[in-house]
C-alpha cells in the first residue's frame, strides 16, 4: 500500500496520472470527510473561504481530472504553510513567556522588601 506522502509526491509530478481512489485518500488525510459524497462529484469543507477549493470527480480510466488535482494540490499547499506559520508564531509566543519570566524572576530579586510601616 502506498503512503500519503507518496501518492502526494506523484500527484505533484504527474496530476494527469493520478488515480481517483488515491487522490480522495490524500485529501480526505488532509482535510477530512469529503462533505458531499453520494454524487459523481465529492467536495470537502475548506477552512478557509474562498479558491483553492477541492471537488474531486471520477474522469476516463478511474483517473481524477488533472486541473481538480492541481487544484487539491494548492490546497494542501496553502493548509501546510498555514500550519507551519501558526507553529512558528507558537513558539515564538512561547520563547517571549520563557524570557519575560527570567525578567519577572530577576526583578523580584533584585527588590528590596518594603518595611512595614506600624500604625500608632
Amino acid at each position: 500500500m502506498t503512503s500519503i506522502n507518496d501518492i502526494l509526491v506523484e500527484m505533484r509530478s504527474h496530476p494527469g496520472g493520478a488515480r481517483f481512489a488515491d487522490a480522495c485518500k490524500v485529501v480526505t488525510s488532509y482535510f477530512g470527510a469529503p462533505r458531499q459524497n453520494g454524487t459523481s462529484h465529492k467536495v470537502w469543507k475548506m477552512p478557509w473561504a474562498g479558491d483553492p477549493r477541492i471537488n474531486m470527480q471520477k474522469g476516463k480510466g478511474g483517473l481524477a481530472k488533472t486541473y481538480q488535482v492541481r487544484q487539491a494540490v494548492q490546497a494542501i499547499d496553502k493548509l501546510v504553510a498555514q500550519r507551519r506559520a501558526r507553529a512558528a508564531k507558537a513558539a515564538a509566543t512561547s520563547k517571549k513567556r520563557v524570557a519575560n519570566r527570567k525578567t519577572r524572576t530577576k526583578n523580584v530579586k533584585a527588590r528590596k522588601p518594603k518595611s512595614k510601616k506600624r500604625r500608632s
